[in-house]
């Protein structure tokens, strides 16, 4: 099995934008959460963005600590929960990516790491690795860890995530990765004197976790461009339409989440202003046992949670393992002219 290669240099990309949804069905139209908002402003401010498996800036998770349990107080003394443990480990990817942060007394992080260790561990074979650690500046005051490791992540193995103090206070959460499933089918359906549709097919998959359209494009004027990436979730698009075989269906509407993009940017008010679109791809993921049907995708594990939702052992968050695939936004046939699934392509940031 070929994984997906993350970038080196970590999982901050400039220009990352995120809907959480393409909207409800029929009408196609896009509502942006209020959070989404928040987000987005933030964003203008830090010059910077998230990457999609590090979405959440600690302001947001001070938001999502409170969600998750009610009696915590954040600028009071703590002596029961020692970290926030937030994300999953990915079996397609070749590096993991989880946010961690000690639970503090204090709004933000002070910009320096915490005397902490991470290790990750296969609870089948006993082999353990030190997570790497890496301090994200957003500016403002805000301050994030990410914590990440290239260690082997396989399918349907059972791993556990351990974050321990320098005075030995520690938090742990055990996740078990899914199976593989099948590359997921695109159908193009073209009928004379009408619009073309998409639909993609998803077989084989327990939980579903999430399906997102990714779009990179590059904006310019005359004397500037940059390059950007916008992700829609589609998980209120799908249809599941076996539930015995964990088949989906999900109607796919490229066309509006070009004109969202375009009606979203500031850069066609500018004179001479242009967006150029790139590259679109579709992501599928499915989750291990650990998952809840509560959580709507893999990304309310970094933007919000259900009240009460913890799986971390004196501590706070949530983490799955997944297993996920890539592949672009294209039809494939084989030899017979039958509908397969196009081989799949690293992500675009």
């Amino acid at each position: 099995m070929m994984k997906s290669r993350q970038k080196a240099e970590g999982p901050e990309v400039s220009g990352l934008r995120k809907a959480r949804s393409r909207g409800q069905k029929g009408n196609k139209k896009h509502h942006p959460s209020k959070l989404q908002n928040f987000v987005s402003k933030l964003g203008s401010v830090l010059h910077n963005s998230f990457n999609l498996k590090i979405l959440l800036p600690s302001a947001l998770c001070l938001f999502t600590l409170l969600s998750c349990n009610e009696t915590f107080e954040p600028f009071q003394e703590n002596d029961k929960f020692n970290f926030t443990i937030y994300g999953y480990l990915d079996a397609s990817t070749d590096t993991q990516w989880v946010r961690i942060a000690p639970v503090r007394g204090e709004f933000d992080m002070e910009p320096v790491l915490p005397e902490m260790t991470v290790q990750l561990e296969d609870m089948e074979t006993g082999q353990v690795e030190t997570m790497n650690q890496k301090l994200v500046h957003f500016g403002q005051g805000f301050n994030a860890i990410n914590v990440w490791s290239l260690m082997d992540i396989l399918p349907q193995k059972r791993y556990r995530l351990t974050a321990q103090t320098a005075q030995g206070r520690l938090s742990e959460v055990s996740v078990t990765t899914p199976e593989p499933f099948p590359i997921p089918k695109l159908l193009t359906s073209s009928v004379p004197g009408l619009p073309t549709e998409y639909f993609l097919y998803i077989d084989d998959i327990e939980h579903l976790a999430d399906v997102q359209s990714r779009w990179h494009y590059r904006v310019s004027t005359p004397f500037w461009e940059e390059e950007r990436f916008h992700v829609f979730s589609l998980m209120s698009e799908v249809d599941q339409i076996n539930g015995a075989l964990g088949a989906y269906m999900v109607e796919l509407d490229p066309d509006s989440e070009k004109q969202f993009i375009m009606d979203d940017s500031i850069v066609l008010s500018l004179p001479d202003g242009k967006i150029e679109f790139l590259e679109n791809q579709i992501f599928v993921a499915s989750a291990g046992p650990e998952w809840d049907p509560a959580i709507s995708n893999i990304d309310d594990l970094v933007y919000f949670l259900p009240d009460g939702f913890s799986n971390v052992i004196d501590g706070l968050g949530y983490m799955v393992g997944i297993f996920s695939r890539n592949i672009p936004f294209r039809t494939c046939l084989n030899e017979a002219r039958e509908l397969i699934g196009c081989p799949e392509v690293d992500p675009f940031f």
